[in-house]
């Protein structure tokens, strides 16, 4: 059984190194040396923090029954998910979808983005997202499809 609960500025490392680890294992293989070093800033521990704390991102994380972060989700702007990261050991889980319930539940907004890696791309069809562009994007190095929900 998962808990979903927003996270504390105590959670940070720990997120931070879950996303670390997913984002080299399965997405980092398309971006370019540019592109997973900028990924890499901007998912550190301290960049995190000063999102949490000066732009009062939304970071839920879901804990398994060891108190463990085994998922995460951070959203910007009351709309844009800006990290989204299952830990590989719970893919298949429903962890991702019970993240992105609470977070529509917090909300009540009705349209979100995201801004999907090629690894992720069927997981937030699955989640009723829509591809903008039929090609990926470039930004700085990392690869991507925006969506929309």
């Amino acid at each position: 059984m998962f808990k979903i609960e927003k996270a504390k500025i105590d959670d940070i490392e720990e997120i931070s190194d879950l996303v670390k680890r997913i984002y080299l294992k399965y997405n980092s293989k398309i971006d370019t040396e540019e592109g997973i070093k900028n990924i890499l800033i901007f998912v550190s521990a301290e960049n995190m923090r000063l999102r949490f704390y000066i732009e009062g991102a939304l970071m839920l994380v879901a804990r398994d029954e060891n108190n463990d972060i085994v998922g995460m989700i951070e959203l910007r702007d009351f709309e844009h998910i800006s990290l989204f990261f299952v830990d590989d050991k719970y893919f298949k889980c429903h962890i991702g979808k019970k993240l992105f319930e609470e977070t529509k539940n917090i909300f009540g907004c009705d349209k979100y983005s995201v801004n999907s890696s090629d690894y992720a791309l069927e997981f937030y069809k699955k989640l009723g997202f829509i591809q903008i562009t039929d090609s990926i994007k470039i930004e700085k190095g990392v690869h991507f499809y925006p969506m929309i929900y």
